[in-house]
């Protein structure tokens, strides 16, 4: 992802999962991300027990129904995710019929419960509106343009938010995977609706 920051271009972000042990014998796994000079890193238990808390605390509905509802919209604003990405990297539009292929599709294969409508999850809303995540945003891309920063912000977000999905919605479903796999469930679409 190229940036300049004081007129110097780089591209040199990265960003990576480490497990970190205490003394207690307790992991914590650490998402550290860099951008040029600057590295943050954030504690995934913590995040997670924040998120966890602010459910608890803000839903109308008890967490068990709130994490339900998850295992159906989280991965439907992947998919839609992904099928958005592929078809600007692609420079191509695909119909309603195929994106519904795509879904009945991967519903099938993944044995999930989809939403073609589902766009937004409130996993990466609380991510995003978490003030200590903010705080390490705006330290890591201080003097970076609007649009590096919400990219970088979105990238982190979603590794986060496949994280928390991972560990406390869905542990049988691989996000990483469902992701990757997208561009061939299009093409399988487009192949048999043509």
């Amino acid at each position: 992802m190229p940036a300049n920051i004081s007129g110097t271009p780089f591209n040199s972000f990265g960003i990576s999962f480490i497990q970190k042990q205490s003394c207690w014998r307790k992991s914590d796994d650490i998402l550290r991300c860099s951008m040029g000079q600057r590295t943050i890193k954030l504690s995934t238990n913590t995040l997670n027990n924040r998120i966890l808390t602010s459910v608890a605390r803000q839903s109308t509905k008890d967490i068990n129904a709130w994490k339900r509802d998850e295992r159906t919209v989280y991965p439907s604003r992947v998919i839609n995710q992904g099928i958005d990405k592929y078809c600007a990297e692609n420079s191509r539009n695909i119909s309603s019929e195929v994106r519904q292929r795509v879904f009945k599709l991967i519903e099938k294969d993944y044995s999930l419960k989809l939403n073609i409508i589902a766009a937004q999850s409130s996993i990466n809303h609380l991510i995003i509106g978490n003030g200590r995540f903010g705080d390490k945003i705006n330290m890591l891309c201080k003097g970076v343009s609007r649009e590096v920063k919400n990219q970088t912000m979105d990238v982190i977000a979603n590794q986060l938010a496949d994280q928390f999905f991972q560990k406390h919605i869905s542990p049988d479903v691989d996000i990483k995977q469902l992701r990757d796999d997208i561009p061939r469930y299009i093409m399988a679409a487009s192949v048999i609706s043509a």
